[in-house]
């Protein structure tokens, strides 16, 4: 092609064709790869493994940040790849293969802490009522007599303010089976 050319617009016309079938081929080429990167990232999606393909090379992503990383930490806690930075680690450990905990579980672990905290908060306050109650009321024995107080909503306007009860049984946490002139009460 190129002894027939006789003038330089020629060489010029040639010159651009060659550039565009070029730019064409490598077009199609990164479409193709592009299509192949898609369709292999929708079959090696894994909820589990946290990989991103590109081209020919495996790449793994950090948990945490979501940019490249080498695999040289592992969260201890999911298993997951993560930087150094980008999560706490033991200080006993150093270099290569620390021991790291990604934010995340980092984050969960102290969530749980707070959790059980305020659970333990809520039966401590519990207990505290309870003794605070237990210690107003003295215990009392089985046949003793006592004035039960009728609440406002369950009583008549005539209908007086205390009932007369005795004591009929002790259950085991501390309550009173009370019996009247009409027979038990329905609660302790």
């Amino acid at each position: 092609m190129y002894s027939s050319i006789e003038a330089e617009e020629e060489l010029e016309q040639l010159f651009n064709a060659e550039i565009n079938n070029g730019r064409e081929k490598e077009d199609k080429e990164e479409a193709n790869q592009q299509d192949r990167k898609v369709e292999d990232e929708n079959q090696t999606k894994d909820t589990s493994e946290e990989t991103v393909e590109k081209k020919d090379n495996k790449k793994v992503c950090c948990v945490i940040c979501e940019k490249e990383s080498s695999d040289a930490h592992k969260c201890s806690v999911c298993d997951q790849f993560v930087h150094a930075i980008c999560g706490s680690y033991s200080e006993d450990s150093e270099g290569f293969g620390l021991t790291v905990t990604c934010n995340l579980c980092v984050r969960k672990n102290r969530i749980n802490i707070e959790r059980e905290g305020a659970k333990s908060g809520q039966e401590q306050q519990a207990q505290k009522m309870v003794s605070l109650f237990n210690s107003k009321l003295p215990a009392v024995d089985i046949g003793t007599n006592v004035v039960v107080r009728v609440p406002d909503l369950d009583r008549g306007r005539l209908a007086p303010r205390n009932v007369l009860a005795v004591v009929v049984d002790v259950v085991s946490s501390g309550l009173y089976l009370l019996g009247t002139k009409e027979g038990p009460l329905e609660r302790l």
